[in-house]
């Protein structure tokens, strides 16, 4: 029962879908919320079994499938498939994103951590950014970290856009961060102060994403560069490539910038302070 609890909560979760290009998906998840389970299934097996895997559409099909599904282990699998056999589809990061809201339904706090991040660290510019970085924050907070939980709520609040659902549960859940997030500032305030040396001229960058290889940097520098930007990288300690614009000597017009980036690119895109 528990686990036919998950895969209807599931069913019934925020998280969009991607552009149809095949009405299958559509059908089979109507028909699986109006309780024809049975029939959703055969439907999308009936498509599954017309279509090669190297089908572009391969990939969607197993995606519905893991929609449809009559328990959590098989829509798993489907969705785990779709993620690693599949993962530069564009339905990877929405099978990453069912994964995530599964695990945490479940109580695996630390596989929907898993799953939310790798979205935030592997698809820079996917349409589910903000919904990934719900759900990482909520499990980080889930897990014992809340700063970093508190942080990613309101990232995913500030990236929400016309998604007033999404935007309203992440403004629930940050009723609870007030102090962990102005204790998180001061604590950086004060670092900063002591690790600056006395002349050092601070510059503000945009960084658009933090990812883990450099290929999805690449990704995102060649998008930049295609529309007029001089994007850079900087490795960090922690192995991610963080892939910034600009170089501006106040913040206020970093801070244009970041407006002018979240217009054109969506994402959560933020000022930091480069020397």
């Amino acid at each position: 029962m528990r686990r036919l609890a998950v895969l209807a909560w599931m069913l019934c979760a925020a998280a969009p879908l991607a552009a149809q290009d095949d009405s299958t998906l559509t059908v089979a998840a109507r028909l699986a919320t109006e309780g024809q389970g049975d029939s959703a299934r055969a439907l999308v097996r009936a498509r599954l079994g017309g279509l090669s895997p190297a089908d572009s559409l391969y990939p969607q099909m197993l995606f519905a499938a893991g929609v449809v599904s009559g328990d959590a282990d098989s829509a798993t699998l489907y969705f785990r498939r779709v993620s690693i056999e599949y993962s530069r589809s564009a339905w990877a990061d929405r099978a990453l994103l069912r994964l995530a809201q599964m695990a945490f339904a479940s109580g695996d706090f630390a596989s929907a951590r898993r799953s939310a991040e790798r979205i935030l660290m592997d698809y820079p510019l996917s349409e589910v950014l903000a919904h990934a970085a719900f759900w990482a924050g909520r499990s980080q907070i889930e897990l014992g970290s809340p700063l970093e939980g508190c942080q990613l709520l309101v990232t995913a609040e500030a990236g929400a856009g016309e998604d007033v659902e999404l935007a309203n549960r992440a403004r629930y859940h940050l009723q609870r961060c007030g102090t962990v997030l102005a204790a998180g500032d001061s604590t950086s305030d004060s670092t900063r102060a002591v690790a600056q040396p006395p002349g050092t001229q601070t510059v503000y960058a945009v960084q658009m994403a933090a990812v883990q290889s450099a290929a999805a940097a690449d990704e995102l520098m060649r998008a930049l560069y295609a529309d007029g930007y001089e994007p850079h990288v900087v490795r960090g300690a922690d192995g991610l490539f963080k892939v910034r614009v600009g170089r501006h000597a106040d913040r206020g017009s970093a801070q244009r910038l970041v407006n002018e980036l979240r217009r054109k690119f969506g994402g959560n895109p933020f000022v930091v302070e480069e020397q």
